[in-house]
């Protein structure tokens, strides 16, 4: 029950779908790991109606600057400080308890949600019409389906039998998080990748007075660090005197991704599905994209749509993911090295890869992440349908968005079937609006609630 599993539940619950939770440890996790998120992932707090109590804890990010030795900029990865195409800011940042509050305190709003802590998985077994959960304590749960949103060490994975294939990457790094004592400014609002073959780091504006350094580790049989070890290795920036010692960690970098995703009703997500360096901050969003996708398929499913959907969110998500952690691994090299010939720097945008093959055709936008439109102050176009499909069209004498105008109009549409996950469906071009969208589509939107079109 972390970002991914917790988003999962809120999303099924929010479509009216029984969920029980199975969370090992006996209470929530007190401690900062993950710090970023992008506009996407609001996209999908958004949809579960949670966005407000979540931007309230969060900090729009600044972005990322990769600088070598002399503090010379090589990358400039600056995140604007306007609302971007999703509606929201490019990236935030934020302390994973206060996220994890936000979206456990969502939970709490529905009745149709079970949450059994110091409640370890030992067993699964799919008999392909349900499946049975069987935990340490010997109580036995039966549901139609499971997902294994179970991390990096996932039981779910192992009990199906899966592994991840390593895909290169492997570095440990020593992860420290302070709590300042007293302000410091001259610290910087960006990340901070400082590029050396030697010793590479990383520096991280983290929300309020939190602050994190990254650091590659030479000494492969370290496995503890002392207080004196971490204040030593950050006495270039900071002392005892302006910030206490939160948390200090030893990680494995790694990336990774399952070959498969599914075994009969049972499915993986999040890390326990892919792991990636966090170079790019995109491992916890990744997770919470796979739950977007997964989530209203199962709907669909459990609401009469043929099982045979559940075979795309693999082949959908498996490529998205893979992009993200290649550009990640790349990054990496980046910060392994210091350019030596390098002179001007080099501008970097955000990436948002289409999905990979699945429902609909691929041959024009379809796939693809739809912008998000502010339809007025305080409307977002997904607002009009938060659980459902909608479509974005123009249609006369009826108000449109200009902007919405606009974007059917440069991709030489008259339609365009937005799913429940933000990805465009299907298209309609101009010389065939009269012809509608695909019945099987149409069909499909109709198997989710709150289904709204608008022009």
């Amino acid at each position: 029950m972390g970002p991914t599993g917790a988003t999962l539940a809120n999303l099924l619950a929010n479509r009216g779908v029984s969920v029980s939770i199975f969370e090992k440890q006996n209470q929530p996790y007190a401690l900062p790991r993950a710090v970023h998120f992008d506009g996407e992932v609001m996209r999908v707090f958004q949809s579960i109606g949670l966005s407000s109590e979540i931007t309230s804890s969060s900090l729009v990010n600044k972005g990322m600057l990769f600088k070598d030795l002399k503090s010379h900029t090589l990358i400039d990865w600056s995140r604007s400080q306007d609302i971007g195409p999703m509606a929201w800011y490019e990236s935030y940042r934020f302390h994973q308890p206060d996220l994890e509050t936000a979206l456990l305190n969502g939970l709490k709003r529905f009745p149709n949600i079970q949450t059994y802590y110091d409640s370890e998985v030992q067993k699964v077994s799919d008999n392909g019409k349900n499946v049975t959960i069987e935990l340490t304590s010997g109580e036995k749960h039966i549901s139609q389906f499971v997902v294994g949103c179970d991390g990096a060490q996932s039981a779910v994975r192992e009990l199906i039998g899966e592994k991840l294939m390593d895909l290169g990457f492997k570095q440990r790094w020593l992860v420290i998080d302070l709590v300042l004592k007293n302000d410091r400014p001259d610290l910087g609002d960006h990340t901070v990748q400082i590029c050396d073959p030697d010793s590479p780091m990383t520096y991280v504006r983290g929300t309020g007075n939190r602050r994190r350094w990254e650091m590659r580790l030479k000494d492969h049989k370290l496995t503890k660090i002392t207080p004196n070890d971490v204040w030593e290795r950050l006495k270039k920036w900071i002392s005892p005197a302006d910030a206490k010692i939160e948390r200090s960690a030893i990680y494995t970098f790694k990336s990774s991704l399952a070959k498969k995703w599914s075994a009969g009703n049972i499915f993986l997500a999040g890390d326990a599905a892919h792991l990636m360096p966090p170079f790019m901050g995109q491992g916890m969003c990744a997770g919470i994209r796979d739950v977007a996708n997964l989530s209203w398929k199962l709907t669909a499913v459990l609401n009469g749509i043929n099982k045979s959907i559940l075979e795309t969110y693999e082949s959908e998500r498996s490529p998205n993911v893979r992009e993200f952690i290649d550009l990640t691994v790349r990054l990496g090299k980046v910060i392994n090295q210091t350019s030596k010939t390098q002179q001007e720097t080099t501008k970097m945008d955000s990436i948002w890869p289409s999905l990979g093959p699945g429902l609909g055709k691929r041959s024009n936008i379809e796939g693809q992440l739809a912008p998000q439109f502010l339809l007025s102050e305080l409307k977002k176009s997904d607002d009009m349908s938060p659980n459902g499909f909608y479509s974005l069209k123009k249609q006369k004498g009826r108000f449109t968005s200009t902007n919405v105008k606009a974007w059917l109009r440069n991709n030489n549409i008259a339609e365009a079937l937005i799913r429940p996950d933000g990805y465009i469906l299907e298209t309609i071009s101009e010389n065939e609006n009269e012809n509608g969208f695909n019945i099987k589509n149409i069909n499909l939107s109709q198997a989710l609630p709150a289904r709204k079109f608008f022009g």
